[in-house]
């Protein structure tokens, strides 16, 4: 004969009903927690923070606040978790050089008239993006691609355009919402030797031999050294990098690749 009292059949349903539902709720919360954990991005390798700048990118620009200076922030692209569309512009800092990374002469090139870019490209990464303009804010910071155009590379149209003398900045974002990898994800992977082509409005193809890649923290970013005017055409790939900072929501780092016209 059953002992057993009346209500507790129910009550044991709804314990085990109660056990099965946190048991699905806890591999629901653990998948979604891995699903949106944020990837670090490549860096370069044995980058360090406190060598002298090189010899065709030493000299800064003037110092009565040329755009070079006030867009330091193109070194400070954000991710996407700030919602905001520019940011804080670093002071200039020691610059960086991994000695496998040295500059080195390149084959002389004559420099091209002033032209927009619309597309860069970088094969070794397979990266291809349409380019659009982006200029200071208000607060002197950099803009950042936004909106329909957040996974989009960006050039700095207070820079040289491809193939002018001095330094081409082309900003992109290394992650966006949720860490999803973003167009300049895989930037730090980037080595010495391998090429940069950037197609002009008026057809012309510029193409950039990459000679150093490295990493800064953001509260040490070279700004004279990345920003300053240089003899020949050049180019300056930045975004984000390094570790991200829950707190602020943002990668501690900047990662920019340095590279020199070879062909335009």
């Amino acid at each position: 004969m059953s002992t057993e009292q009346p209500g507790q059949g129910r009550r044991g349903a709804i314990l085990t009903a109660l056990a099965v539902l946190a048991v699905v709720v806890g591999v629901v919360v653990l998948a979604v927690g891995i699903g949106t954990q944020r990837p670090d991005p490549p860096s370069p390798p044995a980058a360090t923070s406190a060598a002298e700048p090189t010899e065709s990118s030493a000299a800064g620009p003037d110092d009565e606040g040329s755009s070079t200076t006030d867009a330091a922030e193109g070194s400070s692209t954000t991710d996407a978790a700030e919602g905001s569309s520019t940011t804080d512009a670093p002071e200039a800092g020691p610059t960086s050089t991994a000695s496998e990374q040295q500059e080195s002469p390149g084959p002389e090139v004559a420099a091209l008239a002033p032209s927009e870019p619309v597309e860069v490209r970088l094969p070794s990464i397979d990266v291809t993006s349409p380019l659009h303009p982006l200029g200071l804010a208000d607060d002197g910071t950099l803009q950042v691609p936004s909106g329909d155009r957040y996974h989009e590379a960006a050039w700095y149209d207070g820079s040289p355009t491809p193939g002018e003398i001095g330094p081409t900045v082309i900003e992109g974002h290394v992650t966006g919402a949720g860490g999803v990898e973003s167009v300049f994800f895989e930037l730090g992977a980037l080595r010495p030797g391998d090429t940069a082509e950037v197609d002009r409005e008026d057809g012309r193809t510029v193409t950039y031999e990459v000679y150093r890649v490295d990493q800064f923290p953001k509260d040490a970013f070279p700004t004279v050294d990345v920003y300053g005017p240089t003899d020949v055409p050049e180019l300056r790939l930045i975004t984000c990098g390094g570790e991200f900072d829950e707190q602020e929501q943002s990668h501690v780092d900047n990662t920019v690749v340095y590279a020199r016209m070879i062909e335009g």
